[in-house]
């Protein structure tokens, strides 16, 4: 049988050190908590407490939309495989995804968790709509539920915690980004993935005008896009842009679009003296081979990880060890990638 000593004396650490890590008490470094985590797991561990908390089984839920997303489908796999990268054997996850943004959709998927799979918990990536922020209300007030958001949040829902970015500052970061590169001057495309549906893309909008018309006013912001998820028509609104507007020098894309808009850019490149700047969202592997082939100037990322883990993290705590999470506002970190850095 396989003890802490040994896994202590495989990673050159103290026992007391690799009882904190694989219990989850503060005192380690996170980095090292997850390769004592790694070598136990490689080694064949289970612990008695680990065994004996198998008596309670938790099952959380797991709600998203927009799975046609990459990043979406990043959350997905960090949410599947939970419980054997946090050597936490009594949580059982179960991940419902949808691909498009239909409000009942995420409701039935909702539902469908609590009738028939009964969990304790739900972690969600609400839709923006009043019936999903009053399905969370009557989860967590009649049900006894406890909901935890994750990527854009309802802050008027009755939920105990949101992880994600603030979408607001990301806009902003974009928009100084952009503004650098286009050096104070020229016109700029807003394109969105929604118009509706879905908060990050109004959001970071919203961060992104105002910061341009705040700190860079000498660049016109033209009238927002919309692709509607739609690549194709994502790449023809480019393309009408990159020649109809000869004082274009930047393109913004909230979300969706992407793959289209690269497209356009590339193709027109040929054809202008100064270069299209673009800035998008997402550290994705689509986006990272546009940063390299310079297609992309920068990528603005919300920290995947985070919010892959930390929702199911604080939802144990809370159903496991009756512990309200500290923070009700778990902001991820802003993170940014360009040509010199990824």
């Amino acid at each position: 049988m396989v003890t802490m000593q040994q896994i202590a004396d495989r990673c050159g650490v103290s026992r007391g050190t690799v009882d904190r890590a694989l219990h989850h008490k503060e005192g380690v470094r996170e980095e090292v908590a997850e390769r004592i985590r790694a070598t136990a797991r490689e080694m064949g561990y289970i612990s008695n407490r680990l065994v004996m908390q198998q008596t309670r089984q938790w099952k959380i839920g797991v709600v998203l939309h927009s799975s046609h997303s990459m990043f979406v489908r990043m959350l997905c796999d960090l949410f599947a495989s939970f419980s054997e990268r946090e050597l936490i054997p009594n949580v059982t996850v179960i991940v419902r995804s949808m691909y498009d943004m239909d409000i009942q959709h995420q409701l039935t998927l909702i539902d469908e968790l609590v009738t028939s799979e009964h969990i304790d918990g739900l972690a969600l990536m609400p839709l923006a709509n009043t019936l999903v922020r009053d399905r969370i209300n009557d989860l967590s007030e009649k049900m006894g539920i406890p909901v935890v958001t994750f990527n854009t949040d309802i802050a008027d829902a009755n939920r105990i915690a949101y992880v994600g970015p603030d979408n607001i500052a990301a806009g902003r970061a974009a928009a100084a980004l952009m503004g650098m590169v286009m050096q104070g001057h020229g016109s700029v495309l807003p394109i969105l993935g929604q118009r509706s549906g879905h908060y990050a893309d109004s959001q970071r909008y919203t961060g992104f005008w105002a910061e341009m018309a705040e700190n860079f006013p000498n660049i016109r912001v033209l009238h927002p896009e919309c692709s509607f998820l739609d690549e194709s028509l994502a790449e023809r609104i480019a393309a009408r842009a990159i020649q109809s507007d000869s004082s274009l020098r930047g393109i913004y894309l909230t979300s969706a679009g992407r793959e289209g808009v690269y497209r356009a850019v590339n193709a027109g490149a040929d054809e202008r003296s100064e270069k299209i700047h673009v800035v998008v969202h997402d550290i994705t592997d689509g986006n990272v081979r546009m940063v390299k082939k310079g297609t992309v100037d920068f990528i603005i990322g919300q920290d995947v990880k985070t919010q892959g883990t930390l929702p199911i993290r604080l939802l144990y705590d809370y159903l496991e060890r009756h512990q309200f999470p500290k923070e009700r506002m778990n902001m991820t970190d802003i993170t940014i990638k360009f040509r010199g850095n990824v």
